[in-house]
């Protein structure tokens, strides 16, 4: 898969934007605010419906505009597939494939699959653990069309159980209908559970081996699952159900002195070790960075086991953050990817890049120019 070309209309910093695609390696170059992080946005809001910023839909229409039009288009090895995408400033978003518009903006996750490296990547490893569960929500919803609705239906869940328990804790009630939250709480969190595991499985696999090749063997990455259960990472399915049921029974004086949910995916997080080690405390800033870009680098094969087609690869101007080594494996393991990369002028790069079947382009003020070699 690959995006062949991408149009957009008061989009951020661009007025009207016109662009057609290698399909294989695009490199941006400019100075910094001038459009290059939005360009990669663009595409990632394509694939996802919202920013990999997070920024509000309204901040992705232009200043002093009503409303904003990202067009991208995809060639997959099932056809073409053109993504369009209309924001307003009333927060409204209409999204349309091959001219069909979707029922719900949740339909377009999955129909076409990106992944980002940025520098805030390594928010992964040093972040909080809500950033790592960002990181599962959205590479599953990406994989699985059926974990994005157990997330909603999971989410809403809590939201009306926290209600409930504030209720009981408030007037000093024995609820009954608790025990028939409790009931859709395990249900729906155990399937969120089994399956982050799975995918914990196969992204330990393959980031393993990336990590090895580019931290030269001398150091073991280690991802394991941490639940707010205890220990369940090789329990069965029913055997997490039961476990997540005893911990909400038992727990619930604690529950209902917090008002709050205390237990479930909603909580959970991500032990990521080096030589057994935790990262986050005992790891040099260069260390986090390469775990950081093993993870993203192993997404690229989950995601062509899942789904049988690379997915499009985002690098919004991290080759500065990384040493000459570095930058040489990130492009070994990419030419089998469509790879979009922002840059200031890095001459390292372009000696990296100098055989390589590409087009690059030079960004100034929302304004592209194609560079001619």
């Amino acid at each position: 898969m690959y995006v062949k070309s991408i149009h957009l209309k008061d989009y951020r910093n661009f007025e009207k934007l016109q662009v057609d695609l290698n399909d294989q390696l695009n490199v941006f170059i400019g100075d910094n605010a001038q459009g290059k992080t939005n360009l990669l946005e663009s595409i990632f809001v394509s694939a996802i419906g919202k920013s990999f910023r997070f920024s509000k839909d309204s901040g992705l229409i232009r200043w002093d505009c009503e409303r904003s039009h990202i067009c991208v288009e995809y060639i997959k090895t099932d056809g073409e597939k053109i993504i369009d995408i209309i924001l307003d400033k009333n927060n409204q978003k209409m999204i349309k494939t091959n001219g069909l518009t979707l029922e719900k903006n949740s339909d377009l996750v999955g129909l076409t699959n990106v992944v980002v490296f940025s520098p805030d990547s390594i928010d992964l490893v040093k972040g909080s653990p809500s950033e790592r569960r960002k990181y599962m929500n959205v590479e599953l919803s990406q994989l699985k069309p059926n974990y994005k609705y157990i997330l909603k239906k999971y989410s809403k869940i809590v939201l009306q159980r926290n209600h409930l328990l504030k209720k009981m804790s408030d007037n000093g009630i024995d609820n009954r209908l608790l025990a028939v939250w409790n009931d859709h709480l395990v249900a729906a969190g155990t399937d969120l559970i089994w399956y982050r595991l799975d995918y914990i499985k196969k992204i330990v696999c393959f980031s393993q081996k990336i990590h090895d090749t580019i931290a030269g063997g001398v150091e073991k990455l280690d991802i394991r699952y941490k639940s707010s259960l205890g220990k369940i990472n090789d329990f069965g399915k029913e055997e997490i159900k039961r476990v997540f049921k005893e911990k909400i029974e038992k727990g619930l004086e604690r529950e209902l002195f917090r008002k709050s949910s205390l237990y479930g995916p909603h909580l959970d997080d991500l032990d990521i070790m080096i030589n057994g080690m935790d990262i986050k405390y005992y790891a040099s800033q260069g260390q986090k960075r390469t775990a950081a870009l093993s993870l993203v680098l192993a997404e690229i094969e989950v995601i062509y086991e899942e789904k049988g087609e690379y997915p499009v690869l985002l690098l919004d101007d991290v080759m500065s953050e990384l040493d000459h080594h570095r930058k040489h494996c990130l492009m070994t393991f990419t030419k089998k990817v469509q790879t979009i990369i922002t840059s200031t002028d890095d001459s390292d790069l372009k000696s990296i890049i100098k055989e390589q079947n590409k087009k690059i382009f030079y960004l100034q003020k929302g304004v592209i120019t194609e560079i001619i070699e």
